[in-house]
Order: structure tokens, then sequence, then C-alpha cells
């Protein structure tokens, strides 16, 4: 009877979800479509638990609001500073590449991949220093 309450009390306490693995957390831009960035182009992204986003691009900070519930994305317009440099292009591939997701997998603590139904997509890593040849979405030889 004991083993039937314990049981019955851990299969009704709420396990952490999806959400709660990848909030709060700056996630490191690793790869675009496939291939790994420049360690020169810096990018971040945080989902808050109450659905802002944001993060830093190659150049500017930005914020938007994610309204659909994770691991559904579905970003609203992405507002940045407007900070010049040398790598707006790359923060333009970056932008483009990130309005255009619509789903995130978590492939195991450290990696976080978005996804986009054009075939687009972004790999972030939680520590910037891990290998780039570890890269999930990357084909052998990028």
């Amino acid at each position: 009877m004991h083993r039937f309450r314990f049981a019955l009390c851990l299969a009704m306490m709420p396990l952490p979800g999806f959400a709660a693995t990848v909030e709060g957390v700056d996630w490191h831009l690793r790869a675009i479509d496939g291939v790994v960035v420049d360690a020169a182009v810096q990018a971040t992204l945080m989902f808050g638990a109450d659905g802002s986003v944001s993060g830093k691009a190659p150049c500017n900070r930005f914020g938007t609001a994610n309204t659909a519930a994770l691991p559904e994305v579905k970003l609203g317009p992405i507002a940045a500073t407007r900070m010049a440099c040398d790598r707006l292009a790359e923060e333009q591939t970056f932008f483009d590449a990130l309005a255009r997701v619509d789903r995130m997998v978590a492939e195991g603590q450290d990696t976080l991949i978005l996804t986009g139904p054009d075939g687009r997509s972004l790999e972030f890593v939680r520590d910037p220093t891990l290998d780039p040849a570890a890269c999930v979405t990357c084909l052998p030889g990028e």
C-alpha cells in the first residue's frame, strides 16, 4: 500500500517541461543552415519564462516575443538597436534565419536547434567554447 501511494505521488508531481530546460539560458550561435559560423560572428539568444526572446546579434542587441508554447516558436517582429559595425551582413543573415523558425529541439542539455518549414536552421550551444566540430546540423566536411 505504501509503495502504491509513493508511486501515485510521483505520478502526480509535475515534471520539468521543455521550457524549463531552455529558458533563462544564454544560447550561443554555433551554425546557420548547417554551416559553422566564424568565431568572430558572436550571437546569443535567450528565451524568457514570460515569452520574451532577447539576445545579441553580431552587431546589435535585439528583442522580440514568442507567442507560441515551447517547443513551438512564433516570433513577433524583431526590434534591434541600430549600431553600425563590420558584421551587418552576418547580422542580417542571422535575423533572416531567426524570423523563419517555427520549432525548436534540444539535443541533450547543451545544444538547441531552431528550425523553419523552409529548411532553415540555427544551432545554439550553452558553452561557446565547445568544439565546433560537434555541430549537430552540419554536413560532414562543413
